[in-house]
């Protein structure tokens, strides 16, 4: 048998395994420590899973964790269908009730991540793929996460965002995007129209988590005159699994 390893990987696995140990927020030193990985292999490999989706980073305490998309992953090899409800039992009743795309997605630093994506198969749909990240203002997603936010984080948001202008991406209109969080707060829902991707929309709402007090938005999408001519049914599907999970 070869006994050869990759060290790159071994240290990711070595890594998720230490904070499964431990089980709390980690600093580079201690891990470095902990694992005997000199400290710029450690920040260097935190980096990339902070860019990627798979470890938050907490600039006050200077600590990691990984994120909600690690517990997520692969969740689907252990579980047999409908034993007990989950967000992952959520988006599949969601696909199945409705036909369209069902997208769950969290807050990654200023951007919206999509964690996870059951694509309709339909021929005219929305296709998003797991992992993407957009704007969060942006996003029908986006915009429900950030109505849990207080106004002066939104602000400071969007501020960053206009300071720091994505290629292809156009500034931010302040007062219309606080427009469209007060409406999500009103409502408990949104939807959006041709905000992410021309010609499709999202209805979006949130589910809680108890992974750190964290919440999660989830919708489903389609072409806009879809989502409209079948607007009702969606909605009541959307909100009724959210209310479930």
């Amino acid at each position: 048998m070869d006994n050869r390893t990759v060290k790159s990987a071994d240290r990711v696995f070595d890594l998720l395994e230490l904070f499964e140990r431990v089980r709390r927020p980690l600093r580079v030193g201690e891990i470095a420590e902990r694992l005997g990985v000199p400290q710029s292999s450690v920040s260097m490999l935190l980096r990339t899973m902070v860019a990627r989706g798979y470890m938050e980073f907490d600039a006050q305490m200077r600590s990691y964790c990984p994120s909600v998309r690690v517990a997520f992953m692969c969740g689907w090899t252990t579980r047999k269908q409908g034993a007990g409800a989950s967000v992952h039992d959520a988006m599949q009743r969601l696909s199945s009730e409705t036909g369209e795309t069902v997208l769950l997605g969290r807050q990654s630093g200023n951007m919206l991540q999509y964690l996870s994506v059951i694509e309709s198969s339909q021929g005219l749909r929305l296709s998003v793929s797991s992992g993407t990240i957009r704007p969060m203002h942006r996003t029908a997603i986006g915009i429900m996460l950030m109505s849990r936010m207080e106004d002066e984080q939104i602000g400071r948001m969007l501020r960053r965002f206009n300071a720091e202008v994505p290629a292809g991406e156009s500034a931010v209109r302040p007062a219309e995007i606080m427009r469209a969080i007060e409406q999500a707060r009103r409502q408990g829902y949104y939807e959006s129209a041709s905000l992410a991707s021309p010609g499709a929309g999202v209805i979006a709402t949130l589910v809680a988590t108890p992974i750190r007090g964290q919440w999660l938005g989830i919708g489903t999408g389609g072409p806009v005159a879809r989502l409209h001519a079948r607007r009702k049914k969606l909605l009541a599907a959307v909100l009724a699994v959210a209310q479930d999970c």
